[in-house]
């Protein structure tokens, strides 16, 4: 038995997009706006760092949610990737990645406060966040974000997301780094230490 009619996967994946679009990313930047900080800490630049972050934050998310609105409104969704992506227990199983990861999104940045930023923000002291999910994770947001892309791909299942998710995983873990290194000019010892106790993902 369906517990879940055929035709309402088709807008899952869309409709969790775009709450956690509203929420995680549109939400956060106002309320770092209200609170008088550019939480947009990436640019037009040529560094290495401005190229991955640009993709990271902006291109990636574009071409996922062209895909998603495409495959919501037209069905078309491209050719499986496995068997067991059309069966209802694995997209199930992807739903709950999806919802569980935006929660753990949410409570990570709100525990960043007036520290969260989308890239690397070399001009301004931000406080080292370590206890709520922090204490967990030393890249809470992204391991929620990493959840996401893998609830995603379990969703839909076809080849198209699969290239998203692995062009997801790959950027995710080059920004990590560019930000864990930024982090260790900024609280050197503080952060071995912390680096010391926590893992980068869990």
């Amino acid at each position: 038995m369906q517990l879940i009619d055929p035709s309402l996967w088709r807008f899952l994946p869309l409709v969790h997009a775009v709450v956690f679009g509203s929420t995680a990313v549109v939400g956060r930047i106002l309320i770092a706006k209200n609170r008088r900080h550019n939480a947009v800490s990436f640019s037009r630049g040529d560094s290495a760092r401005d190229f991955v972050a640009r993709w990271f934050y902006l291109w990636l998310p574009v071409i996922d949610g062209l895909f998603l609105a495409v495959y919501g409104f037209t069905g078309e969704r491209g050719q499986p990737v496995l068997n067991l992506a059309g069966l209802e227990w694995v997209r199930l199983v992807g739903v709950a990645c999806l919802i569980i990861s935006l929660i753990w999104v949410v409570a990570s940045q709100a525990s960043m406060g007036a520290a969260w930023r989308m890239g690397v923000d070399a001009d301004t002291q931000t406080e080292l966040v370590t206890s709520g999910p922090f204490a967990l994770s030393r890249n809470p947001v992204y391991l929620g974000i990493r959840g996401t892309m893998l609830g995603q791909l379990l969703v839909v299942g076809t080849w198209p997301v699969l290239a998203i998710w692995l062009m997801s995983e790959l950027l995710v873990q080059i920004q990590v780094r560019f930000e864990e290194a930024h982090m260790v000019r900024l609280h050197a010892q503080r952060y071995a230490k912390y680096c010391a106790r926590v893992r980068r993902w869990l």
